[in-house]
């Protein structure tokens, strides 16, 4: 979570600035007068002001309104308050109010960064992401860019915005500041999901490892609940292997019906474990995106193993219609897991507050499965032949695979349709 990043250092010592009034031109020349130490002087270089080497005296910049007076520095302290006593839309809109009262005085970029971190506690992700980039942006040499570009990362994955999170995820991994364990993997996370994007796999896994390799140095996935972090990273591993397993397709149908099936199933098995392990972190906008994920790697399966055509042998009418209603039969578990998979994940990010697009995605998944299922048992119900019948039919299309498979292993055997 967002946290103040001053809390327990030293004030920074701030440079003499004239005092800046919001007041009538009575008023103002008449505090003018009193503050003729400080009035009407342009902001002093640090160091000797004469050339008898005296030193420059440090006056906070202070703000003056018919409410209140204060030094920027009080309504820094002030705007934390009110972050503090949870009021974190208050206390952004108040620290982005310093930030433009003095753009360039000491506490600038700290209350820039502040204002953001307050905008993302608000649950405003859009305004704290631009914040962090803003501050980049303005103070490349600032301290704070490192941890800005990071959370910057982090929230545009969360929006969805893939390809600028890995924009900025570059920026990170190429700066001065050395980032920590958690920082690195939301950097890897940001870059793969961007370069899967472009449709670069390779390098897309080049990062995935990267990430994956400080998750075992640091033995970041132990059995329970894991960091937060960790989520988009195995999000994008499984994103990886969904993307492998649906280029496995069966029409037409290929020379080894077989095996391609069983690498597709294997790939679908891996992405849906790489889906789960995100889950575990208990991120609530990933979980919603890997549950929709999972039902749809299932729904997908179905759907391109029920266009496969009656093979060859499936020379009469009868033959065939059997063989549709077998592979009904045989496949119908698919949407089942589908169903269930995604209900179930949406029953618990809908309780934790999730309101993205993939929430209405995942019900409008839903609804089209409920209507497969429907046509499904439909079309076994219209079928001249009793279910026995077509459970028998299954039961030796199982046994003739399981035989090709045997021959096709002896040595010297031959692929055969």
């Amino acid at each position: 979570m967002p946290v103040d990043v001053r809390s327990g250092e030293s004030p920074r010592k701030l440079s003499c600035i004239p005092v800046e009034i919001f007041l009538g031109r009575s008023l103002c020349l008449a505090l003018l007068a009193l503050v003729s130490g400080c009035a009407g002087a342009r902001p002093v270089a640090k160091g000797p002001s004469s050339a008898r080497g005296a030193t420059a005296i440090a006056v906070p910049r202070t703000v003056i309104t018919p409410e209140n007076t204060a030094s920027i520095p009080e309504l820094y302290q002030q705007a934390l308050a009110l972050g503090s006593s949870g009021e974190h839309a208050r206390a952004a809109l108040e620290l982005q109010r310093i930030h433009d009262l003095d753009p360039e005085g000491e506490l600038a970029d700290d209350a820039l960064f502040q204002s953001a971190s307050e905008h993302d506690l608000a649950g405003a992700l859009d305004s704290a992401a631009l914040g962090y980039q803003q501050l980049a942006r303005r103070y490349p040499k600032s301290e704070l860019v490192g941890s800005a570009l990071v959370r910057a990362t982090r929230l545009l994955m969360r929006l969805d915005q893939w390809p600028r999170a890995g924009e900025l995820s570059d920026l990170a991994l190429s700066g001065s500041r050395e980032l920590g364990p958690l920082e690195h993997i939301t950097v890897y996370a940001a870059a793969a999901l961007a370069r899967l994007e472009q449709g670069d796999e390779h390098a897309a896994l080049t990062f995935i490892e990267k990430g994956r390799a400080v998750i075992d140095q640091y033995q970041l996935d132990a059995a329970g609940r894991l960091p937060l972090e960790l989520a988009p990273l195995y999000f994008s591993l499984g994103e990886l292997r969904r993307r492998r397993a649906e280029r496995i397709v069966f029409e037409p149908l290929p020379p080894n019906f077989a095996d391609a099936l069983e690498r597709r199933c294997q790939l679908l098995l891996d992405a849906h474990s790489a889906y789960s392990d995100a889950m575990r972190a208990y991120d609530v906008h990933f979980s919603a995106i890997a549950g929709y994920r999972v039902g749809e790697l299932y729904e997908r399966l179905h759907q391109d193993v029920m266009r496969i055509t009656p093979p060859a042998s499936a020379d009469t009418e009868e033959k065939r219609v059997l063989f549709e209603a077998a592979m009904r039969l045989r496949y119908a578990v698919l949407l089942e897991k589908a169903q269930k998979f995604m209900e179930h994940t949406l029953g618990w990010v809908e309780r934790n507050g999730e309101r993205s697009p993939w929430v209405e995605k995942t019900h409008e998944a839903i609804a089209d499965i409920r209507a497969a299922v429907r046509r499904e048992e439909a079309a076994l119900a219209a079928l001249p032949y009793p279910r026995a019948t077509v459970e028998a039919a299954l039961l030796d299309l199982q046994r003739r695979t399981e035989e090709k498979k045997k021959l096709e292993a002896l040595p010297g055997s031959r692929p055969r349709r």
